[in-house]
């Protein structure tokens, strides 16, 4: 007879298999409670509530993301305190949740829509990132994706929760509650009839009833309520994805193979860096001047060579160091040599790049893209620094969360601080030593800049903020730039008709 080993595998056979794997690096948490549908439900609810009523980004984001970290976290605790843990939600884990909690504050704190929107989806990576516990490169760039497969298997997870437990106290308390918001409806109603106060009250308290916005909240709800489902749902199990470093290991390597690059890149960046000294370390004069390329053109290639140089610098050090390391002790003490040559000048090709930005807004000022391109570089030189720190220390397994949580920290200071805020002072600043300033830029910047904007000279202080529409945002739209916008404008209002603009 054949023996089985020798016989084909039948196509359910296979797909035991897999799923077997799935379920091994990815396990099914244990059933749980019905809080985990309810807080969700009701994190979904309130999402529905406030985030359509509201015209634009404001404290309704803050208040929607802090109500979903609650029960993630509550969840995460004591999951960690049942294992045993002495503590059960790690340092690192804490510091990134309450950076994604600050790039949500961002909404309400700036007016800028793209820096609002930009920071909340953001802070959703970020908490996806974190409630999966993802530590490596390949989880890490895995993360929406992966975090996609845990809201599905949230579904069935979480519709299993509402049948586990005492069935009999939750029906009391889902009459209790049906029967106590329709008696209150009711009665909020004839009251708010009965009185012209109480009614305004009511409708600035709580969102007015729209019903070209149900599809709307219909969907919010949707995304909200499988969003925390999802995170509850990563919190409750460990993913652990297989290695790829595991199936291929690391050999020792001649040191030719991986020296070579790193030294031909160092010869190159040096001898661009000694040819181009004039122009990296000149003063203004040499960066204004006239050339083969446009001024806004040298700008925007000295941010692309910094890029470009940096990925290829950081590529080569992490494969060099990595075969490096598998080799004898002399490797690693030729690698850390070389490769701190390299990691110097690249810093340098970074500092020089950053010389040529501040030199080049002293000619012809500051913008948001400038001040983001700046800040960029900064960060890429944080990123490189903290690469050849975890590789001296060897602690490499940090730098994937190191990265990404500098990213997103930077950016919330980033956005804390106002782009354009920061924008309009530094013009301001110059038009008071120069005189010059671009009136239509400046007026399309959101109402974070109307603060700075305002200690201009009539008329330019009314050219620049004429035509600005109040705020009107409810309680739950209210921004603080534009809560400060629509006061400054109030006690000092612009001219009709200045003269000038």
């Amino acid at each position: 007879m054949t023996p089985d080993s020798a016989l084909p595998t039948a196509p359910w056979a296979e797909n035991t298999q897999k799923e077997t794997a799935f379920a091994r690096w990815w396990p099914e948490p244990e059933a749980t409670r019905g809080a985990v549908p309810v807080s969700a439900g009701a994190v979904g609810l309130l999402a529905a509530l406030l985030i359509p009523g509201a015209p634009r980004p404001g404290i309704d984001l803050v208040i929607c993301g802090s109500a979903a970290a609650v029960p993630v976290g509550i969840l995460a605790w004591r999951r960690g305190r049942a294992a045993g843990h002495r503590r059960p939600v790690g340092g690192g884990a804490i510091a990134l949740g309450l950076t994604a909690i600050g790039l949500a504050a961002v909404s309400a704190v700036r007016a800028s829509e793209w820096l609002a929107w930009g920071c909340v989806a953001a802070a959703l990576c970020l908490g996806a990132a974190v409630a999966l516990d993802v530590r490596r490169w390949h989880a890490l760039l895995a993360t929406v994706p992966l975090f996609g497969v845990a809201v599905l298997r949230a579904l069935p997870w979480a519709g299993r929760a509402t049948r586990v437990g005492r069935l009999r106290l939750s029906r009391p308390w889902l009459t209790g509650a049906g029967t106590g918001t329709l008696c209150t409806l009711v009665v909020g109603g004839l009251l708010a009839s009965a009185d012209d106060a109480f009614a305004d009250a009511l409708v600035a308290l709580w969102p007015s009833v729209d019903l070209g916005l149900l599809p709307a909240r219909g969907l919010v709800f949707l995304a909200a309520t499988g969003t925390v489902l999802g995170a509850l749902f990563a919190v409750s199990t460990t993913l652990t994805l297989p290695r790829p470093a595991d199936q291929n290991p690391v050999v020792s390597r001649h040191p030719a193979e991986w020296l070579t690059p790193l030294v031909l890149v160092a010869v190159t960046i040096a001898a661009f860096l000694a040819v181009e000294a004039t122009m990296l370390f000149g003063g203004a004069e040499v960066v204004g001047q006239a050339g083969s390329a446009s001024h806004a053109e040298r700008a925007r290639q000295g941010f692309g060579q910094l890029t470009v140089v940096t990925l290829i610098v950081l590529v080569l050090l992490a494969w060099s160091g990595r075969v490096a390391a598998a080799g004898p002790a002399r490797h690693r003490q030729l690698m850390g040599a070389v490769g701190g040559v390299l990691l110097v000048l690249a810093l340098l090709l970074g500092a020089s790049a950053l010389r040529r930005l501040w030199l080049y807004q002293g000619i012809y000022g500051w913008t948001v893209t400038r001040l983001n391109a700046g800040a960029f570089e900064l960060w890429v030189a944080v990123v490189l620094v903290g690469v050849a720190v975890g590789w001296l220390l060897r602690r490499t397994e940090l730098l994937p969360r190191f990265v990404v949580g500098s990213a997103a920290l930077g950016l919330m200071v980033m956005g804390l601080l106002g782009p354009d805020a920061l924008v309009a002072a530094a013009n301001v600043e110059r038009y008071a030593a120069t005189e010059d300033i671009d009136q239509s830029y400046l007026a399309a910047l959101s109402a974070d800049a109307v603060p700075a904007l305002s200690r201009l000279p009539e008329p330019m202080r009314s050219c620049v903020l004429a035509g600005r529409p109040a705020a009107k945002d409810p309680w739950f739209g209210w921004n603080l730039s534009r809560s400060r916008a629509d006061e400054i404008l109030h006690s000092k209002p612009v001219l009709t008709s200045p003269e000038g603009c």
